[in-house]
């Protein structure tokens, strides 16, 4: 298993990167690594391979054979491409036999850009030790790596380590590591909140990073647009300090590292980079689902709604997770939204199940899905996620579903996890949202559609608390 957050940390290590820059190698193509990394592409029968250091931002490829015109030319791409970095986090051989159908690799941009399905990536140590690279094989079938071939390709890897450490040893020594900078704050006479004619402050970013001037509303957060390395991207910047603000914050990055792999077939738009007011996160790269989506659809988006349900946020932050449902159910007897028998109701079914706790999307609708190239789906819009009673997002789902059939396959998952009681409260009580949210501009046809299935929702959960012996 690719472990993703680790070769996070693995490749923004200092003493690391000061290894890689003590070889001295730009992006351009070495003569000594282009002949090794031929013949070793012979030994094995590959099309492609890469010797590859990994910076902090991107790769360079000083040694490559078999890349595509415009890559063997510029020989450098954004990290965010890379196969070769996930060699970084696991310090050993990382032998796939078709990234296509790997959880973490099948959406990695440098696997279309290089036609790849068999990989093979050995670690490629430096100075002191440090795995700077590695060299990599790339086959364009699948490809069960044999013992013999990775042994062959360790045999090459070594070699270019010595070379590297030749390189390094007229370097100087690594200095000291610097004291931490801390984060810029805003200054006292700028306001972080996105209105005409006031000054927005802009944290420190990293290279590579361009922001768009015009922010969007986003509460407690400003989101902007951006390309990192090119590439476009979207920049959340935390405009609030107050401590509901930072766990939110907090929230949105955990997130988004945790659902680039697991569950499978369920992404958040991609993490690239945060610190502790900025987060910046890939596009995702796909058509949004039609608000009504053909039933192949509505089937796969229910299935990603049962999907997130098996991951948990660290035990130790449950607490910021965790929504409060008394309060949620008083606000809206407040509001005329509950009547004070359905909140009567609603307590007493959430007495039965109030430790019954699963992860949620939050709001889980096909304006937040779309499909990607490959034809699987990816989530995003994470911002309302958090531990609700079990069933939260087949209850987001239950509201918009387009037809019968998928109304039944919702009901037929109720009963198969037996969570009727969560659900029915969730049901009950995402209505009561819906209808205290103001609509957005829409047509007459889409207003009587919107108030005909908060309607249907407050039948169906009556009609559950019926059954379920809640007079």
């Amino acid at each position: 298993m690719i472990d993703v957050l680790g070769t996070e940390a693995a490749v923004r290590d200092p003493a690391r990167l000061r290894a890689v820059a003590a070889t001295g190698l730009p992006a351009a193509p070495h003569p000594w690594f282009d002949r090794l990394v031929a013949r070793a592409g012979q030994a094995v029968g590959v099309p492609v391979v890469l010797l590859v250091l990994i910076e902090r931002y991107r790769e360079i490829l000083p040694g490559a054979v078999g890349l595509p015109e415009l890559l063997q030319q510029r020989r450098e791409t954004p990290l965010a491409r890379s196969i070769c970095q996930y060699v970084i986090g696991a310090r050993a051989r990382l032998a796939i036999t078709d990234v296509r159908r790997d959880p973490v690799l099948h959406s990695n941009d440098g696997v279309r850009d290089l036609a790849a399905a068999g990989y093979a990536g050995i670690p490629v140590h430096g100075r002191d030790g440090h795995v700077v690279g590695a060299l990599g094989a790339i086959d364009v079938r699948p490809r069960a790596w044999s013992i013999d071939e990775l042994n062959l390709l360790d045999g090459f890897a070594a070699r270019c380590g010595r070379r590297l450490q030749l390189m390094s040893a007229s370097a100087p020594p690594d200095p000291p590591p610097p004291a931490p900078s801390p984060v810029a704050d805003p200054s006292p006479a700028a306001d972080p909140s996105p209105v005409p004619g006031r000054t927005l402050w802009t944290p420190r970013l990293p290279p590579g990073l361009v922001l768009d001037p015009h922010p969007r509303p986003g509460g407690p957060d400003i989101a902007l647009a951006g390309r990192w390395h090119g590439e476009p991207v979207t920049v959340v910047i935390r405009a609030a300090d107050d401590p509901a603000a930072v766990r939110r914050f907090h929230r949105r990055v955990a997130v988004a590292q945790a659902f680039r792999r697991d569950p499978p077939l369920v992404s958040a738009d991609e993490y690239r980079w945060h610190d502790e007011r900025t987060l910046v996160l890939a596009r995702a790269a796909g058509e949004p689902l039609r608000p009504d989506p053909d039933p192949a659809q509505w089937s796969a988006v229910i299935r990603l709604a049962a999907l997130l349900s098996t991951w948990r946020p660290d035990p130790s932050d449950a607490a910021a997770w965790t929504v409060d449902y008394p309060a949620w159910i008083a606000r809206h007897e407040r509001t005329g939204q509950l009547t004070a028998d359905d909140a009567r109701r609603l307590r007493i079914l959430l007495r039965r199940c109030a430790g019954d706790r699963a992860f949620a999307h939050g709001n889980l609708t096909p304006g937040s899905v779309v499909r990607l190239p490959s034809g699987r789906l990816a989530l995003t819009g994470f911002a309302a996620a958090g531990m609700y009673l079990a069933g939260f997002d087949l209850a987001t789902l239950a509201l918009v579903a387009p037809d019968a059939p998928s109304r039944r396959d919702i009901d037929d998952r109720v009963a198969d996890a037996d969570i009727a009681e969560p659900f029915t409260v969730n049901l009950m009580l995402h209505a009561a949202e819906t209808g205290a949210t103001p609509p957005g501009t829409t047509t007459p046809a889409r207003l009587a559609q919107r108030h005909a299935a908060i309607r249907a929702a407050r039948r169906h959960a009556h009609l559950m608390m019926g059954r379920l012996g809640i007079a």
